[in-house]
């Protein structure tokens, strides 16, 4: 069987890593390796002790003390589903899909909240030494930096997918493999694009290329990254892989077979994945890890109210005869628990 063919048969597999080497036949092994060793520390979710303070006003904090189990209505998955429905969502431009099930909604929702559309926000712009832009998009490259500079709305510069397609859920292969954005020099498209490294706080502009299909596996775009701001893509680094040179007709057939591929820079560091890695769905490594983190930590905390049920009960004067319902609220990785006739806020004294 040919590698094409047999990555066409791997394709479409959301659990699948597929590391395309020549050279290292234990490459896809070391890849994974070094992407659980460079796991983001700490849960998915922030349990607050009081409500976030975007969500309106609530009673004051309830302190939990420490009593034995008893009954208590509770389901923070049909809670979760809940905001993806009426926030999630809707703030990154989606419609929850009911013909889907929970858990393929969240992972659209994490493609588009936690990576496609930046946060609003601030940030201090970084330009490469390289960094060459078209006469003709100066202008327009100079209003984009100010866009960026005073934390205007990105959208209309994103791609096309955004806001003219209204896929903000569809997998971009460049930024999920190498963690770079495109961003268009005007509003309405233009034919050169800004690639560029996108963070809560900055933004690094590489270069200005023209908009044509294997812009997204130019392998010139690590190089810049590498010889301006290597600690950006440090985690992408894989000291048990060895770099191949592929032309760029190969690289994009890879791509488009969500296949992950060693780059070798001039000074012999090698980088895989800095975006993440791509799995074979096309789904980013790190959303499918945070999708299987969201759920573990959910049923970790269906299980902390259930078995601490009687605390709840104590905390509110709650008569035995009465049932109790406990509520999860999500302002997207912030949550808390409350009582949803009162509104009080629940504080757990408790191991978490």
């Amino acid at each position: 069987m040919s590698d094409g063919a047999f990555l066409a048969k791997l394709k479409g597999h959301s659990r699948t890593f597929v590391v395309h080497s020549n050279a290292d036949p234990y490459a896809a092994a070391a890849a994974m390796g070094a992407a659980m060793g460079s796991h983001r520390l700490g849960p998915y979710f922030n349990l607050l002790h009081k409500q976030s303070s975007g969500a309106g006003s609530q009673p004051a904090t309830v302190a939990v003390p420490d009593l034995a189990p008893s009954e208590v209505s509770i389901s923070v998955v049909r809670d979760w589903a809940e905001f993806l429905r009426q926030k999630g969502m809707a703030a990154s431009g989606l419609k929850y899909d009911g013909s889907r099930t929970l858990e393929e909604n969240t992972m659209r929702y994490l493609i588009a909240h936690n990576r496609r559309i930046p946060i609003t926000a601030p940030r201090t712009v970084h330009e490469s030494q390289e960094l060459s832009v078209p006469p003709e998009y100066q202008a327009d490259y100079i209003v984009l930096k100010t866009v960026i500079a005073s934390g205007g709305d990105l959208k209309p510069y994103l791609s096309r997918d955004i806001l003219k397609r209204k896929r903000p859920d569809r997998n971009d292969g460049l930024l999920n493999a190498w963690g770079i954005q495109h961003l268009h020099l005007r509003p309405e498209g233009t034919g050169h694009i800004l690639l560029c490294r996108i963070t809560e706080t900055d933004v690094f502009v590489v270069q200005a290329l023209p908009h044509v299909h294997d812009v997204w596996v130019d392998a010139s775009l690590l190089r810049v990254m590498h010889d301006n701001w290597p600690q950006e893509i440090a985690a992408g680094e894989c000291r048990r892989i060895r770099g191949e040179a592929m032309p760029s007709s190969q690289r994009l057939a890879m791509r488009n077979q969500n296949t992950n591929f060693a780059t070798a820079m001039a000074d012999g560091t090698v980088y895989l994945a800095p975006g993440g890695g791509l799995m074979a769905s096309g789904d980013c490594f790190e959303d499918r890890r945070d999708h299987d983190e969201i759920f573990s930590e959910l049923a970790h905390w269906q299980g902390i109210v259930e078995g601490n049920a009687a605390r709840f009960r104590a905390a509110l004067s709650w008569p035995p005869s009465k049932e109790l319902s406990i509520k999860m609220a999500f302002d997207h990785r912030d949550c808390w628990l409350y009582e949803p006739t009162t509104g009080s806020t629940l504080s757990l004294a408790i191991q978490q």
